[in-house]
């Protein structure tokens, strides 16, 4: 079936005629949506009705089930044209395509004699003004409709509207299946207005009629065809379905069957203002010569009711009863006719075609064999059982015979496979109908004199194609559904259709993106920017083009950034951005948009500077459009990536300050947004990361917190955000100086990359050499050194991995393997990439404490002092703890004077800042003053330090922990003094820090607890027997406490010379309370613990074993 005409663009309020073009897919005789009930389709399908419905009696106004229309659109739109008699055809019917559809009440045309051409022409151009008529007519009264129906006059508004509908059922008919996209949208939106009359008229009581437009308008929105819709049928269903749902209409009762008057209202009567304007119908004029010399018709009171004659008369709409009365006085040959045109008066149905198409079938099969019509006979058989793939197959086979030599013969086929199709699409058998389509259009390629059913054989290959492809896109078989377009695209291109082929390229683009093959994406893309360019310069290009044209550079820059090609993706924006400033202008959201994403690939490319100046376009232009309007220029998203971008470019351009000042208006801006969560975390995990990084560690981690819980919320635990967060959390604890809370977090870490995705979000290696150090500092040498193990086995930088390789050896050192550990130092030493780097020296520096350990106390001085003398500047890292160590072995040598010396040398090389190495060094001083019995200078100097560190800028746990650490020092000195009060008050200070810092399972915590009890029995002493015994049992308590917790920690290497104190402690306090056995079974339980022969500790134990022998000694006595 053709096109409609094309009418102007509608008039506001009205229903846009030139919203979309004329679909691509409404040429075909049936549609995708159709609503004719299948037993009416069963009775006309084998009646020749395949290229013209036959109507049905009769349904409701602008239903599918209503008379047949009064204008074909196969005539483009017109009302229906004069037909040529039988009696002057030739012996060969003309083919279907060229074929008038029949008109409601409309019967063949007088035949034209030569005399009568002048007349016949004068009827066309009568025909053509009357449809000018009607559509101008429904325009205008369309318009006129709406103002008194916004005026409360809805006695005219109804009058005016259902003008309207009159002259749009006069133009296209009442067969939907026939209407264009944009003809149901018109007459859905005149159906709405009516509704709204009888709805908001308080004199009509029963809404029944606003319900009966309603569900009409919904109905003939529902038949345009999807994937060809205009942008607004969507809104406008969704607005009629809403008005459904109204309490009034709800509430209506269901109507009882309409009466025929009611149902041909508009086609028998119409308005009848609108009849007299525009005489009896559009196709008055073309029957006019015709009806002026007819004869008055004989009455047919002598005929049976339901006779030719009379149907006629009630199917009589277009004025052409004057002229079927003449046609019925010349002969009894129209009788006939018409007798064989009838096929069922007790259904009431006329086609006055049938003997048309009859009269066609049986001239063509005339000129074939008896054996070739039997053929073709068979398959109509099959089709008349709804076997369509039978029927098709089976005209198939027919084809590998030599019969298709005929010219006969393949019209036959062509006329067959049209049927078989146009059936098999009407009962939604596409693929089939498909096929069929295909093997007419082939047929009718063969032989121009066969080619009649071309077009309409090529517009159901497209209308089946694309819906093939969009079963195949809701199943996600995007491969068919590229094939199925592909093929729609071929045949668009063969009919020099621009851009609806182009369309389906950009259609098959997006199938290859959503299979993310980006190279077949570009491809198809770059085919329709040629297709586009073929036949117009780029400055001639006409609007649809150039709008496509924009969408395939868009399109294609993105598969390119896909894909990587990033210079050619920056060159196709270089494109984009004319097109678009010359469609909209540059302060438009498109061009902007554009602008935003050029700048972002710019920063992928590390052209900061100019991403950086694009950008910048953008962001001054949105700031001006926020101060005067309010509002943004582009999407949210693209304004956040807008941010991204200029935050990038500034931190790669050293702008820190300013790129963390654009991220906090970024957050502020998120939070503004609806279903924020996602992205509020992920701008707060990088802002973050961002003020980490400036060490400004107490802003980042509430932070980086906030975005984990939230992460954690909105995700699963394994997720890779989570898990990057909690990364993010645990270095900002372990920077601050909570190594409890990132030893917790890092652990959670450990178990995810245990149990976890393999792809972790954060390198694995970072992650165990960062718990390994935090495990090291907490005293959990063990896991400390399995996380440097499982760091050392990935890495795969050297740098790192000989900062791991020293970690580890730092660790077995402490774990006493010293030979592995001596074996990974001297690796370090010898590895010629590390020379005189920082690395190197504190390789050489953990070597000599390890040798001090293992008793080579000179060799370690000689490597010291060399490293002291060294003139590198990678040295003076660690010339700091060297002049400690040196320093502390003076003191252990009794050399208090050159232990002061080293200690002032380590003050003199700490910087000013350095509020660590200065109170560490300060404090190494004090402790010599103690060891030389200055106790009053020592006291002096560890209150400078506390002076000091209560002066500094530096806040937080490190501080408070190195505050506890003087606190110690401070009850050592008064101890030594015999000053246990104020010994007892410093320790108690102490404890209280570590407890509230560290916790009081932490074995720093369990270790003052013991010195405190220690304080305490020291004290007792020197009370009487009675007095000390509740002070004693309270300290016994204690250290018993004390000793489990230690033991529970499950790393006895680690913590075995704290276990052998607390049992020698504990000894002593039994052989005080008179208990030599206990004290024995304590004594035999420490010599089993491996101590180093020159600590301490040997010392004390001996004296226990004395004291034990000397109680015993007693109680044998």
């Amino acid at each position: 079936m053709g096109r409609s005409k094309k009418t102007t663009k509608g008039a506001p309020g009205y229903p846009d005629d030139a919203s979309d073009s004329v679909s691509e897919i409404s040429y075909d005789d049936s549609s995708m949506t159709s609503n004719i009930s299948k037993s009416s389709a069963l009775r006309s399908k084998f009646k020749g009705k395949f290229r013209k419905k036959k109507p049905p009696d009769t349904a409701s106004v602008g239903s599918a089930s209503g008379n047949s229309r009064v204008a074909s659109q196969a005539q483009g739109g017109t009302a229906s044209r004069v037909a040529s008699s039988r009696a002057a055809r030739t012996n060969t019917a003309p083919p279907p395509s060229e074929r008038p559809s029949v008109s409601s009440g409309a019967t063949v045309g007088t035949a034209r004699s030569a005399g009568s051409a002048t007349t016949a022409r004068t009827a066309k151009s009568s025909q053509q003004a009357d449809e000018k008529r009607l559509v101008k007519d429904a325009k205008s009264r369309f318009n006129i409709g709406l103002v008194y129906l916004k005026t409360g006059d809805y006695a005219k508004a109804q009058e005016n509207l259902e003008h309207s509908l009159f002259c749009h059922i006069q133009l296209s008919g009442h067969d939907t299946k026939a209407y264009t996209n944009d003809t149901l949208f018109a007459i859905a939106g005149v159906r709405e207005k009516l509704g709204d009359c009888y709805l908001a008229n308080t004199a009509v009581v029963d809404k029944f009629q606003a319900l009966d437009h309603y569900e009409e308008a919904c109905r003939l929105l529902k038949s345009v065809a999807p994937e060809d819709a205009p942008d607004n049928v969507t809104e406008m269903l969704e607005r009629v379905q809403e008005k459904l749902k109204q309490p009034e209409l709800r509430s209506t009762e269901r109507r009882k069957p309409v009466s025929a008057r009611q149902t041909n209202k508009y086609q028998m009567e119409g308005n009848e203002k609108a009849k007299t304007l525009l005489g009896v119908g559009a196709g008055a004029g073309a029957t006019a010569a015709a009806a002026a010399t007819a004869k008055p018709r004989p009455p047919s009171s002598n005929k049976k009711r339901g006779s030719g004659i009379e149907k006629l008369e009630k199917l009589d709409v277009l004025g052409l009863k004057n002229g079927f009365g003449k046609i019925h006085d010349k002969a009894s040959e129209f009788a006939a006719d018409v007798k064989c045109g009838i096929h069922d008066v007790a259904e009431g149905i006329l086609d006055v075609f049938d003997s048309d198409s009859s009269d066609e079938d049986a001239s063509r099969k005339s000129m074939l064999s008896v054996e070739e019509a039997d053929w073709f006979d068979t398959a109509m058989a099959h089709l008349e059982r709804d076997n369509h793939r039978t029927a098709l197959n089976y005209l198939t086979s027919l084809q590998e015979g030599g019969s298709m030599k005929s010219e006969h013969f393949r019209a036959q086929m062509a006329d067959s496979m049209m049927k078989v199709a146009v059936s098999a699409m009407y009962a939604e058998k596409i693929s089939v109908a498909t096929d069929a389509y295909e093997e007419a259009l082939a047929v009718t390629k063969q032989d121009e004199k066969v080619g009649d059913n071309r077009k309409p054989a090529m517009k159901g290959c497209i209308k089946g194609h694309k819906l093939l492809a969009m079963e195949m896109e809701s199943i996600r078989d995007y491969s068919s559904a590229i094939q199925h377009r592909s093929r729609v695209y071929q045949l668009l291109d063969e009919d020099n259709r621009t851009v609806p082929a182009c369309q389906q390229q950009v259609k098959i683009a997006c199938l290859h993106g959503k299979k993310e093959d980006y190279a077949k994406c570009a491809v198809a893309l770059s085919e329709a920017i040629r297709r586009l360019f073929r036949g117009v310069k780029s400055d001639m290009m006409p609007a649809d083009r150039r709008d496509l044209l924009i969408q395939c550079y868009q399109m294609r820059a993105i598969c390119y950034a896909k894909a990587k090609k990033w210079g050619d993706a920056l060159k196709d924006y270089d494109e984009l951005l004319p097109l678009v400033s010359k469609k909209e202008g540059q302060g438009s959201k498109q061009y902007n948009s554009a602008l935003i994403h050029k700048s972002a690939l710019l920063v992928t490319m590390g052209n900061h500077r100019l991403a950086a100046s694009t950008v910048n376009k953008y962001l001054e232009l949105a700031l001006l459009s926020d101060e005067m309007a309010g509002n943004l220029i582009v999407d949210d998203l693209d304004h956040i990536l807008a941010l991204d971008a200029y935050v990038a470019t500034q931190l790669k351009l050293g702008n820190v300050d300013k790129a963390i000042s654009v991220f906090k208006e970024k957050l502020a801006f998120v939070k503004t947004l609806p279903n924020n969560a996602a992205m509020k975390s992920d701008t707060m995990h990088k802002l973050g990361c961002l003020l980490a990084s400036t060490s400004d560690h107490e802003s980042a981690l509430p932070l980086l917190n906030e975005a984990l819980n939230t992460r954690k919320y909105v995700h699963d635990s394994k997720h890779t955000s989570v898990l990057e967060t909690t990364w993010a959390v645990a270095a900002t604890n372990h920077n601050l100086g909570d190594d409890e809370k990132a030893l917790k977090e890092y652990s959670v870490l450990l178990e995810k990359m245990t149990n976890g995705p393999k792809d972790m979000p954060v390198d694995s290696v970072i992650i165990h050499n960062s718990a390994g150090k935090l495990f090291f500092e907490d005293g959990q040498v063990d896991k400390a050194v399995h996380s440097f193990r499982q760091a050392l086995h990935g890495a795969e930088n050297p740098q790192l991995k000989a900062e791991i390789t020293l970690n580890l050896a730092n660790a077995l050192s402490a774990r006493g393997e010293a030979d592995k550990a001596m074996e990974l130092y001297t690796q370090l030493l010898q590895t010629k990439a590390l020379k005189k780097t920082n690395i190197f020296y504190l390789t050489r520096v953990n070597k000599c404490l390890l040798l001090i350990k293992m008793g080579e106390v000179e060799e370690a001085k000689e490597i010291l002092n060399k490293i002291v003398e060294t003139r590198s500047s990678m040295a003076n890292d660690v010339k700091g703890s060297i002049y400690l160590t040196l320093g502390n072995l003076a003191v252990s040598d009794r050399n208090i004077d050159e232990a002061l010396s080293y200690f002032e040398k380590a003050l003199d090389v700490a910087e000013d800042d350095d509020v660590n190495a200065l109170a560490h060094a300060k404090r190494n001083i004090a402790m010599a003053y103690l060891e030389a019995g200055r106790t009053d200078k020592a006291i002096s100097t560890l209150e400078d330090v506390l002076e000091d560190l209560s002066n500094s800028d530096v806040e937080g746990k490190s501080v408070n922990l190195l505050t506890a650490e003087i606190w110690n020092c401070l009850a050592r000195v008064y101890k030594k003094k015999d000053d246990l009060s104020q010994a007892k008050n410093f320790a108690k200070l102490a404890l209280q820090t570590y407890k509230s810092e560290l916790g009081e399972t932490n074995p720093i915590t369990l270790r003052n607890v013991s010195n405190l009890q220690l304080l305490l029995l020291e004290e007792a002493e020197g009370l009487e027997k009675s007095e000390a015994k509740s002070m004693i049992d309270a300290a016994k308590y204690e250290l018993e406490e004390t000793l489990e917790a230690f033991v529970s920690l499950n790393d006895s290497w680690t913590y075995r010379l704290d276990v052998a104190s607390l049992k020698t402690n504990l000894g002593f306090v039994a052989v005080w309370q008179g208990k030599p056995k206990k004290a024995r079974k304590l004594v035999r339980q420490i010599k089993d613990i491996e101590l180093p022969p020159e600590h301490s500790l040997v010392h004390r134990i001996t004296v226990l074993e004395d004291r034990v022998v000397e109680l015993e000694n007693k109680k044998a006595k």
